[in-house]
């Protein structure tokens, strides 16, 4: 085990590169321990920079590093976008369906491709794009490929931040910003 100081560091630069520590993930779970038993520590580290730091107990087993500043969260890609809200919905529907002590939810290239084609999209979801996009949800922990994404029945394990980088109120925000928007286009007769 690092000594104090060595494991602060180490998980404040954690924190800083990939925004969340998971508890469950095996090469996370040291660091994640850590937070969970020093959090004032780490707090202390971060909030005279306008950070705050959150533990989310189980079931998400997970930290979280939250810049309190409007306007300075991570700018995704309209596809990286989409691709965190399909496996968001993956997410959510896996949970139900697995026994309450699974720590995985795996979906398949498949399942993704599929609520795609649901959305109508301009263009299909090829596999550089895919392996592009990865990247990115994984720099993140939101999700990484299990093994090659080589196919169509190859995995994802799709992580629980996936629903904090994502929250519940957020969505229904900007569903409501869209209904009003298309209210108003239909009012207007645009």
């Amino acid at each position: 085990m690092a000594e104090p100081n060595k494991m602060l560091e180490e998980t404040a630069n954690y924190l800083l590169n990939h925004c969340f520590l998971l508890g469950g993930v095996e090469d996370q779970r040291a660091k994640y321990l850590y937070v969970q038993d020093h959090l004032p520590e780490v707090r202390a580290v971060f909030a005279p920079l306008g950070y705050a730091v959150l533990l989310y107990p189980a079931p998400l087993q997970a930290a979280a590093l939250v810049n309190e500043h409007e306007g300075s969260q991570a700018r995704l890609l309209k596809y990286e976008s989409i691709l965190l809200l399909v496996l968001r919905l993956l997410y959510l529907q896996k949970r139900e369906s697995l026994a309450a002590n699974a720590d995985e939810v795996l979906v398949t290239v498949e399942e993704v491709q599929t609520e795609l084609q649901k959305m109508n999209l301009p263009r299909r979801l090829d596999q550089k794009t895919l392996e592009n996009l990865m990247r990115t949800l994984r720099r993140y922990n939101l999700a990484r490929p299990v093994g090659r994404l080589s196919g169509l029945d190859s995995r994802i394990e799709v992580f629980p931040t996936v629903l904090l980088a994502l929250p519940d109120a957020d969505l229904a925000d900007a569903a409501a910003a869209v209904s009003y928007t298309h209210l108003r286009a239909h009012e207007t007769g645009r």
